[in-house]
């Protein structure tokens, strides 16, 4: 029966519920007018822009546009003349649209998701109380790019300058010492254009015998053309056509070695945003802690002092091009084995244009024995997808043929578990007298990390040394994986490397200690490597975790190693606990201690107990200026201590390095050093200025100018740069910071916070912020005028010690009196002097700083003796005569400002 009923009463009341829908909306009786439609000219906004005023006819449900052709024009010149949307706006807008008044902020107290629909075609909110309507399209379509955001725009006001980075790096012991100066100077000629000079200078000593060469690597002249294009004309390497200056084209293995002659081609640098750079990974398993000295050729790239474990060298600094990257493993000071590993340091471009090059000349190498031949080039990477790019490049020298080509592809995925990005490359070379290479690149990240990464290129006969623009020197394959996840608390990880030679020549310094002919002769002489093979397997667990302040890291590996050229196989493993502790903060300065020990048990070794202690201070707030000691050593056989410095400020950075290493069997001292220093220079028509060292490559140039009214450096400006420098300026200096070319950066310029001068700072010009983008060459100069704040504080007495009271001062702008002769006084002044006048009388009191804290200088109990009018300093002289004219002084303290107040001290 209950069915019944519900179906009976379903059928008598659906003619009314659909008479109820179709009737149109009830309008009391007396408002007849209102609900009749209104024609309006109304503003229409499309995403907080404004497209102009339409005329409309509105209802009390809605929106219609009498011109819609008219709203379509505008969206198609301010956001976007894609067909497809031009085709569902005009269909959309061709019919009246609902009101959704409801979802205007001003209508529903600014509900959260107020003014704002989400639509497959197109919608609007009418804001009835604002006689506003507010457009929303299809989110698949953005605003169209224009010349002001797709392209950057040079910065107004800059000036031509020779900029030079200059960056020196020793290393020294007592048989063998080299160093090694690289300098960078780029001088703007045009607008878009600039000439560049890249050099190194080598120079080794090994005992009575020494070596000095200097390279020029590059020397151009270069033009951009239209922001999209380049003519470059000099002496020329590769490392351009491996970032956005030249493209970013990334051919690994093809030959494309120095050339004197003309170069042409497409260019990011001025694409807005500029593409962050990375490299290929450089993957090095250690069994112990180690130096890992890293160099191209002769040219020491970066030291790095690591833990034992599989480790990944940070490649930031490392220059761009693809070559080969040889690194040395340092032991207590002794080098027990070298790799060579193939590395390419380029961009991450995105593949939505074809980029390409041309370029012909003469080979160019540092061999002055190597006969100079024509050779011409091309590359280009032409863009599937998005996502998916084909690069090919060729090199034609003589009766010799290269061609690489090469598949970019990466992949995002989001599908439950698997929400990562897999990247790979894979690239062939072909050589016309044998040469073949190449290489397979793929990585994944989704939590954890995989990679694999394998390079191969030999000549036709490994045994040939060959050298020169197109050599391919002996035989080569390595092959390296590397897989990490988190479990639980803890961090898994497993690598496999295996590297295969065969004819290789390397310099004997390369060598290990144990091979004979690392001591035959001098280091830098070239030896052959007969055929070798290296294979290692290495996996791990460690953790870290905190408890009231102590970070203990722990950790424990397994390896296995078999290197054809040494004992054979060997395996073993090793448990390492490490803790460290940061110290109380006293101001600026802050300290850590760490400690550490790793046990190792190894087949072809005796078992090892390793340990270590260090302590470093840091005297800034910013970490630049450090200080450390570290003392480490192997069981009783061997100790090593060493200290170092790094210091750094507005006229470089700088670190020094010196260790001695003890041998208990051999009963030896092996003492070593090592540093740098770098720093860029930069001359224009502003003057010589000194700073701040960028990062190698052609660079622009800021210059800060700090200007006070008075001779002291007491107030400072803090100055900042988003790629990384700052520095807090005094008062009447000036500092550089280098800028990369081609990089937009923010310069920030405000008050310090750095108060240990006892004053505060206040700019009266030049501060904020502003963003640059400047060709390299280019040097912008900002000036920055600022006034000093100095706050006095203690108590005045009379010559008898008795309280110093109804004084007036005449050299502060402000003043408090405390009672019972207490005060407190500002003053835009460094002051010796305070004078008073009390009753026709004037009054001298010296003041003597007992103690600062933060802005405020104490003074403690003062005395205050008589003195003339005629003693007084001219400008006390001339705020006294004001004061005194024409009026009896007031006997109670006033607070007083004058721009002559502080020119009395």
């Amino acid at each position: 029966m209950a069915f019944h009923r519900n179906t009976l009463l379903l059928v008598a009341l659906l003619p009314a519920s659909i008479q109820l829908a179709c009737a149109e909306m009830a309008v009391p009786a007396g408002f007849e007018d209102l609900a009749k439609t209104q024609r309006l000219w109304t503003e229409v906004n499309l995403y907080g822009e404004s497209l102009g005023l339409f005329e409309t006819d509105i209802t009390l449900e809605t929106v219609s546009f009498v011109a819609p052709e008219t709203v379509v024009a505008a969206i198609k010149r301010q956001f976007n003349d894609d067909p497809t949307l031009v085709a569902i706006v005009s269909a959309a807008l061709a019919v009246p649209l609902a009101r959704n008044g409801n979802l205007a902020c001003s209508s529903n107290g600014s509900a959260t998701g107020c003014d704002y629909i989400d639509t497959p075609r197109a919608a609007i909110i009418y804001d009835e109380n604002n006689a506003r309507i507010s457009l929303f399209l299809d989110k698949k379509f953005l605003p169209k790019q224009t010349a002001d955001n797709q392209w950057y725009q040079p910065t107004q006001g800059t000036e031509n300058a020779l900029i030079h980075q200059q960056n020196i790096n020793f290393v020294a012991d007592r048989d063998y010492q080299s160093a090694t100066v690289q300098g960078n100077g780029s001088l703007a000629m045009t607008q878009d254009g600039y000439f560049n000079l890249d050099w190194i200078w080598l120079g080794q000593r090994s005992k009575r015998q020494q070596q000095q060469e200097i390279t020029v690597n590059n020397a151009w002249f270069r033009q951009d053309l239209w922001r999209q294009y380049y003519v470059q004309l000099g002496e020329m390497d590769t490392r351009d056509l491996f970032s956005n200056a030249g493209g970013n084209i990334n051919l690994s293995q093809l030959p494309l070695g120095k050339i004197r002659g003309l170069r042409t081609g497409s260019t990011r640098a001025w694409i807005n945003p500029v593409q962050q750079s990375k490299g290929t990974p450089i993957t090095v398993l250690l069994s112990h802690d180690a130096r890992i000295d890293a160099r191209r050729g002769n040219q020491l790239l970066a030291s790095f002092y690591l833990k034992a474990g599989a480790q990944v060298l940070d490649t930031r600094s490392f220059p761009d091009g693809s070559y080969t990257v040889t690194l040395s493993v340092y032991e207590n000071n002794r080098l027990t084995r070298t790799e060579q590993v193939p590395f390419t340091r380029t961009g991450i471009t995105p593949f939505d244009r074809v980029e390409w090059f041309l370029q012909a000349g003469k080979t160019d190498n540092n061999d002055q024995n190597d006969e100079r031949s024509a050779v011409a080039q091309a590359g280009v990477r032409l863009p599937v997808t998005p996502t998916l790019a084909l690069t090919s490049g060729v090199t034609i020298k003589k009766n010799q043929r290269f061609l690489e080509n090469a598949v970019d592809w990466s992949r995002g995925f989001n599908t439950g578990p698997i929400d990562g990005v897999l990247s790979t490359r894979f690239s062939y070379l072909y050589g016309s007298e044998g040469q073949r290479g190449n290489i397979q690149q793929i990585s994944y990240n989704d939590g954890f990390s995989l990679s694999f990464y394998r390079n191969a290129l030999s000549a036709e006969n490994c045994n040939t040394q060959s050298a020169g623009y197109d050599a391919v020197n002996g035989c080569y394959r390595s092959m390296s994986v590397m897989f990490s996840v988190p479990v639980g608390t803890w961090y898994a990880s497993l690598g496999y490397s295996d590297n295969r030679n065969e004819g290789r020549y390397v310099s004997r310094q390369e060598l290990p200690e144990s091979d004979d002919r690392h001591d035959a002769g001098l280091p830098w002489e070239s030896v052959y490597m007969t055929r070798s093979r290296t294979r290692a397997w290495q996996g791990g667990l460690s953790t870290t975790f905190s408890t009231r302040g102590l970070n203990i890291n722990s950790s424990i590996n397994l390896f296995m190693r078999n290197d054809d050229s040494r004992e054979g196989r060997d395996k073993g493993g090793y448990l390492s606990v490490s803790l460290s502790m940061a110290h109380n903060r006293q101001g600026d300065a802050t300290s850590y201690t760490s400690l550490g020990a790793t046990w190792q048990h190894q087949q072809h070794e005796k078992n090892q107990l390793s340990y270590n202690v260090a302590h470093n201070w840091y005297a800034d707030a910013r970490g630049e200026n450090e200080y450390g000691l570290s003392a480490s050593g192997i069981n009783s056989d061997s100790l090593n201590a060493s200290a170092y410095t790094r210091q750094g400020g507005r006229y470089g950075n700088g670190s020094l390095t010196v260790s001695d290493a003890w041998d208990r069997q051999d009963r030896r001292h092996t003492l070593s050093s090592s540093g740098n220093y770098s720093s860029t220079l930069a001359l224009s028509r502003s003057g010589l200025w000194l700073g701040r060292w960028g990062d190698g490559r052609p660079a622009s140039a800021i210059a800060v100018n700090v200007a006070t009214p008075e001779d002291s450096q007491d107030p400072s400006v803090a100055v900042s740069l988003d790629n990384g420098g700052s520095a807090d300026i005094p008062g009447n200096s000036r500092a550089l910071f280098a800028v990369p070319g081609y990089q937009q950066t923010t310069l920030t310029i405000n008050e310090s916070l750095d108060v240990s001068r006892g004053a505060s700072s206040e700019i009266t010009q030049g501060s904020g912020s502003k963003t640059l983008f400047m060709v390299p060459g280019k040097l912008l100069r900002r000036d920055v005028q600022t006034t000093a704040s100095y706050t006095w504080l203690g108590q005045l007495t009379d010559e008898q010690h008795s309280p110093f009271i109804g004084g007036v001062p005449l050299n502060v702008n402000g003043w408090s009196d405390l009672g019972n002769g207490g005060f407190s006084a500002q003053s835009d002044a460094l002051l010796h002097n305070l004078y008073l006048v009390r009753q026709q009388q004037f009054y001298q009191c010296e003041l003597n700083v007992k103690s600062m804290r933060d802005v405020v200088r104490y003074v403690g109990s003062i005395p205050c003796r008589e003195l003339t009018f005629s003693a007084l300093p001219d400008a006390v002289q001339q705020q006294a005569q004001l004061m005194l004219a024409g009026r009896s002084v007031t006997t109670s303290p006033t607070a007083m400002n004058a721009e002559n107040f502080t020119q009395g001290k």
